[in-house]
């Protein structure tokens, strides 16, 4: 039941808008992401016939991959043209640099980087309803922005709209709780982003809609010298510590409120 404010009625001492309860909810909303990610990773290896609940989260992986790649390239100085998103899952990201060999490092590593950094910005906002209203906010004008400004298939133009549309409507609409719920869903799928995509991180060849292409860690290969799969290993670990730095930010935020 529902308060006529909209918010979610109290559940009895420490709830409500006391710090004891908004600490419990942001820890609720976490364990209701990691369970819902693990059961959607589980059931489509265990039940084949739902596999395709799988297909969201390889397009939400693909995404945030192509568009760590443009915004690598933007930070960098360079330039994002186009992003490319395909149905089976594969993405391309289109960016011109100045040439520098370290550069085009930067934007290669952006791709599979890109998503467990973005994943500590959010458990960050996730702590509070308030501040998760906010961050999917900014996603669904993020989202609008890249649809515009790179999107080039019908199909990413649908899949990143539609993205676009979800977040800004729980932003506006939905309940506290729920908004809270969804930021932690995307940063959990955002950390799962690298570590889901191992087979990729230690293969010279990417396989995209478009084509055969130098995969990140072949590219960082040629650029900075090393085995590719030295690259793979090194992004690997980084991402998990990127994301093991969001959760324990989350739950050191979460201790300073009781």
């Amino acid at each position: 039941m529902k308060h006529e404010s909209g918010q979610p009625a109290a559940l009895g001492p420490g709830s409500g808008d006391s710090a004891p309860g908004k600490a419990l909810s942001a820890r609720r909303a976490l364990a209701w992401a990691a369970g819902f990610s693990l059961l959607l990773a589980w059931l489509p290896a265990a039940v084949p016939v739902l596999a395709w609940l799988a297909w969201p989260q390889v397009l939400i992986s693909a995404l945030a991959h192509e568009l760590g790649h443009g915004v690598a390239a933007l930070i960098s100085g360079g330039r994002f043209d186009a992003l490319g998103l395909y149905a089976d899952g594969s993405g391309v990201a289109l960016t011109r640099s100045s040439g520098g060999a370290l550069q085009r490092a930067v934007i290669a590593a952006g791709g599979p980087l890109g998503p467990p950094i973005a994943a500590l910005g959010l458990f960050v906002c996730a702590r509070r309803a308030h501040t998760s209203r906010v961050a999917l906010g900014l996603i669904a004008m993020f989202l609008l922005a890249a649809l515009v400004l790179w999107v080039r298939n019908p199909f990413g133009a649908f899949w990143v709209g539609s993205c676009a549309l979800l977040a800004g409507a729980m932003a506006w609409r939905a309940p506290a709780a729920w908004a809270q719920a969804l930021v932690c869903l995307v940063a959990v799928q955002l950390c799962l982003s690298t570590l889901s995509r191992l087979d990729t991180l230690f293969s010279r060849i990417a396989h995209t809609g478009a084509g055969e292409l130098a995969s990140d860690t072949g590219q960082l290969s040629a650029l900075l010298g090393g085995p590719h799969w030295f690259w793979g290993v090194l992004i690997a670990l980084l991402s998990a510590g990127v994301m093991l730095a969001g959760l324990w930010a989350f739950f050191r935020a979460l201790r300073a409120v009781r």
